[in-house]
């Protein structure tokens, strides 16, 4: 009578399949793995992008930290842009208030100057406003990305801790008095808070775990991804 063979430990259930001929050679790993391989035991990783329990947005942390600062640094150009024109083309006509053209090439020249020193304006005024918020949203990213290495995993906690974080850099560099530095840090917090919360809710439903979250889709997860050998059957 054949002795039965020993259950099959963790570590070898949740390690990659070898055999090609395989169906499950070809499936994607469960997230189950990532953690235990990257998370649990960091040893056994050596890059964090095996980890995918520290990606938002299905973006690894390098990638998402260079889109997100990048497009932050573009909306912040074209904002600064429309508040520049907008306060170079006033002034211009405050300064000018007193001499008015008289003629009509008077008023082609008068609207060439101005037009220009509102393109001179809406660009000085960009490239301040990119500037500035291409350096807050990274920070922002930078400190989420970092939080969620060394927790090992992504939720919305550190994207709050990461926005409490940034809003008191910015609340130092500027100087605000107590009370707008403590409005600072509250939209930082809420900011953080419902950025993370979405996020988390987006990994959950596409099955990736989430700790403070039922378990439900968790467990779905990995056993639609665990393969199945011909001793199962």
């Amino acid at each position: 009578m054949a002795t039965p063979s020993p259950p099959a430990s963790s570590s070898e259930i949740l390690s990659e399949p070898t055999d090609a001929s395989s169906p499950a050679s070809s499936w994607p790993l469960s997230p189950h793995y990532y953690f235990n391989s990257a998370v649990a035991h960091p040893d056994l990783a050596s890059e964090l992008s095996k980890n995918p329990l520290v990606n938002r947005i299905g973006l690894e942390p390098l990638k998402r930290i260079t889109l997100i600062t990048a497009s932050a640094s573009f909306w912040g150009f074209v904002l600064g842009g429309i508040i520049g024109s907008r306060q170079s083309g006033m002034q211009f006509l405050a300064e000018n208030a007193h001499r008015l053209p008289k003629n009509m090439e008077g008023w082609y020249f008068y609207h060439k100057r101005k037009n220009y020193r509102m393109m001179f304006g809406a660009l000085r005024k960009g490239a301040v406003y990119s500037a500035k918020t291409g350096v807050l949203v990274g920070l922002f990213e930078i400190l989420e990305a970092s939080a969620d290495f060394y927790r090992g995993g992504a939720d919305m906690f550190n994207s709050m801790m990461a926005g409490i974080a940034s809003g008191a850099v910015f609340s130092v560099a500027n100087k605000l008095p107590r009370q707008s530095a403590k409005h600072t840090l509250m939209l930082g917090a809420g900011y953080g808070l419902v950025s993370g919360a979405l996020q988390d809710f987006s990994s959950y439903l596409k099955g990736t775990p989430v700790w403070y979250l039922p378990q439900s889709l968790k467990e779905r997860s990995l056993a639609l991804k665990i393969p199945i050998t011909d001793q199962d059957e």
